[in-house]
C-alpha cells in the first residue's frame, strides 16, 4: 500500500488506514482539516473518500459507516463526525479535473492510499483542468447558499437559537462565496474560513471589493460541532444582523449571475 505523507491528525490517519485495509478500495483518500493538520478537536469531521469499481449497495453502506465510526469513537475516546464519499473509479477519473470538485481537492490536500502501483508516488498537483468546465458545479453552489439564506430568516423569524442563525449565515456566506470563485473558473480554497474566501474572490475578480457589514470571525465560530464557542460577539448581537448578511450574500449572488449570464435551459 501506498501512502503520500503530509502533515495529519495522525489518529484520523489510523481510522482510514483500517478503513482501506478491511474494505480493500482501489483508492482510500484522507483529506480535509484532519489530512491539512488544521483540524480542530471537537469540531472537525474526518472527511475520507473511497473510490472503487462500483458502488455500495445502501445497506454494505450502512454497515461500513458504522464500522468506522465505532473505530473512530475508539481511537479518540469520544464521538467523531466522519464523512464518507464514495466514487467510482470512472466518477474519480472524470472529476479529478474539475475545477473546485471535492475530488481536486481531496487529490491536492489527501492522504493516498492505494495498492495499485500506478499511484506509487503519484503527484496530481499538476493536472490540468478539463476545459469542458462543470458550470452545473457553480450553480449547485449557488442554490445552496440561496437555501441556507432562506432558512436563516425563517429561523430568525422562529425565534431559533443563535447557534442554527449562524450557522446558516455561515453557510450562506461560504456557498456564495465559493460560488463566486467557481464563476471565474478559478480554484478556491478547501476552507470554511469566511475571511480567506474574501481574499480569494477579491484576486479572481476585480469587481468584487466591497467590505462585508460583518466581520469574517463572526461567521468562523459557526464551523463545525454544533456546539460551537463563541470567540467574540455572537453574530446575534451585532446591529441589524438580519439586513447586513442579506444584504452581503445578495451582492454577491448578484455579482455571480452577472458573471454566469443566461445560462442554458
Amino acid at each position: 500500500m501506498t501512502t503520500t505523507q503530509t502533515k495529519c491528525d495522525q489518529r484520523a490517519l489510523k481510522v482510514a488506514t483500517l478503513l482501506h485495509r478491511d474494505v480493500r478500495p482501489f483508492l482510500t483518500i484522507l483529506f480535509g482539516s484532519r489530512a491539512r493538520g488544521d483540524y480542530e478537536d471537537g469540531r472537525s469531521d474526518i472527511d475520507i473518500m473511497l473510490v472503487r469499481e462500483t458502488l455500495p449497495s445502501l445497506e454494505e453502506c450502512g454497515e461500513i459507516r458504522d464500522m468506522v465510526r465505532a473505530w473512530a469513537e475508539s481511537i479518540y475516546d469520544e464521538l467523531v463526525s466522519v464523512q464518507l464519499i464514495w466514487q467510482t473509479i470512472e466518477e474519480f477519473e472524470r472529476m479529478r479535473r474539475t475545477v473546485n470538485h471535492v475530488t481536486v481537492h481531496a487529490l491536492r490536500e489527501g492522504i493516498l492510499m492505494s495498492d495499485d502501483p500506478a499511484y506509487d508516488g503519484r503527484n496530481f498537483e499538476n493536472d490540468e483542468v478539463d476545459e469542458n468546465y462543470e458550470w452545473s458545479l457553480t450553480e449547485e453552489r449557488l442554490r445552496h447558499a440561496e437555501n441556507h439564506l432562506a432558512t436563516f430568516n425563517v429561523l430568525i423569524d422562529a425565534g431559533m437559537h443563535d447557534s442554527m442563525i449562524g450557522q446558516h449565515a455561515q453557510g450562506a456566506m461560504e456557498h456564495a462565496l465559493k460560488a463566486l470563485i467557481s464563476a471565474r473558473v478559478e480554484r478556491y480554497p478547501h476552507v470554511h474560513n469566511i475571511d480567506d474566501l474574501v481574499t480569494r474572490a477579491r484576486v479572481v475578480d476585480s469587481e468584487f471589493q466591497f467590505t462585508l457589514a460583518i466581520d469574517g470571525d463572526i461567521y468562523n465560530q459557526y464551523v463545525g460541532s454544533d456546539e460551537y464557542k463563541t470567540t467574540g460577539i455572537p453574530i446575534t448581537g451585532i446591529d441589524d444582523y438580519r439586513n447586513k448578511v442579506n444584504a452581503d450574500v445578495q451582492a454577491i449572488l448578484s455579482r455571480i449571475r452577472d458573471i454566469l449570464g443566461p445560462r442554458p435551459e
